[in-house]
């Protein structure tokens, strides 16, 4: 009987460990199988705010394989400037989607992030990475490699995004005292607080309206305060200036600048500004410069009180942000267009 019982579990051992090992062999082999074809819809779009709940285009592509049926794959949709190999590209998850239709919004977004030109037409490369995640029997939970389709190339023209933010128009002897005509300083956090800069031909009297009309108006209650019906405000000479205003605290405030760019990727360096000249006709400031393959910020009177860097990399200035950097040296077109209160863009142009 003993031995009976002992033959018996020798035979379920031999059992259970050929079974052991034929699943070990039967064990699904995950292997991503060849590229994946791309396909968009148009070559050329041409982006306007106008249509921005419009589809600006399709991009399609079959689904990928990984070996085995009804795989659950996720696709990222990638977009970059044409020629950078992806180095640094704008990535857009669809989920298990095989179709991506982005708005005019949103394709403009991408391509406003990509660092391109409002209002010029730029070409682009777009591929599709397909992935199916980690599993634990892969080394450390790793992922399988992604799956690449071919790049498809688009050019598209971006817009600018300016928001409409609450503002105080300026007007003053400096333009005929006419508020429908005058700039606008703007609050950006919707809070009272207001900035903006204005270029004065000349010294002038002004004063600050709530709306582009005389209905009411703000101005000068002596030492930098405001009040409702004040006597004029002014600057005492000709210039480009940063004017602030609290309408909770009833402050004011008047300074003068001139703008310039410094930067490792600059001619002087880290060590001092290269002045930009102000444009009155497109009421920017430029220059033409060689570049090098650096960092560069744009700050105001050679100093580090007023400096601007792109934290988002979008175009769109931010006070004290990051660096910006040149993708590749070479003589450039420097635009700052600080004209927009609240939306402060500048434009790199290779010659």
């Amino acid at each position: 009987m003993t031995s009976f019982f002992q033959k018996s579990v020798l035979v379920g051992l031999a059992l259970v460990t050929l079974s052991a090992c034929e699943k070990d062999e039967d064990r699904l082999v995950l292997q991503p199988e060849g590229n994946i074809a791309l396909t968009a819809s148009a070559t050329t779009v041409t982006l306007t705010s106008e249509n921005a709940t419009k589809e600006a285009l399709s991009f399609a592509w079959p689904a990928a394989s990984f070996g085995f049926p009804n795989a659950a794959v996720s696709y990222t949709l990638q977009f970059d400037k044409k020629g950078n190999d992806f180095k640094t590209p704008v990535n857009v998850s669809v989920g298990n989607a095989l179709k991506y239709a982005p708005t005019v919004a949103d394709l403009n977004a991408t391509l406003i992030k990509l660092g391109l030109t409002p209002g010029t037409a730029s070409a682009v490369d777009v591929r599709v990475k397909s992935d199916l995640g980690t599993f634990t029997d892969r080394p450390a939970g790793s992922p399988l490699p992604s799956v690449f389709s071919n790049v498809t190339s688009v050019t598209g023209t971006p817009y600018r995004v300016v928001i409409e933010y609450p503002s105080l128009w300026v007007p003053g002897d400096y333009q005929g005292w006419a508020p429908d005509k005058a700039p606008k300083i703007a609050s950006v956090k919707s809070d009272g607080v207001y900035e903006g800069y204005v270029n004065f031909q000349k010294a002038s009297p002004f004063k600050f309206t709530p709306a582009p009309n005389w209905d009411n108006d703000y101005g000068d209650a002596g030492a930098g305060k405001l009040k409702a019906k004040g006597s004029d405000l002014k600057v005492n000479e000709a210039g480009y200036y940063l004017l602030k205003a609290d309408l909770n605290a009833l402050t004011w405030s008047a300074t003068k600048t001139n703008w310039g760019i410094i930067g490792a990727a600059t001619p002087k360096g880290w060590d001092a500004s290269t002045p930009l000249t102000y444009d009155a006709a497109t009421g920017t400031w430029q220059a033409t410069l060689d570049l090098k393959a650096d960092e560069f910020k744009f700050r105001a009177n050679d100093a580090w009180t007023i400096n601007y860097g792109d934290t988002d990399g979008d175009g769109v200035l931010e006070l004290d942000g990051q660096n910006m950097k040149v993708a590749a040296a070479g003589k450039y077109l420097i635009t700052l267009d600080l004209s927009q209160a609240g939306t402060y863009t500048y434009t790199l142009k290779k010659q």
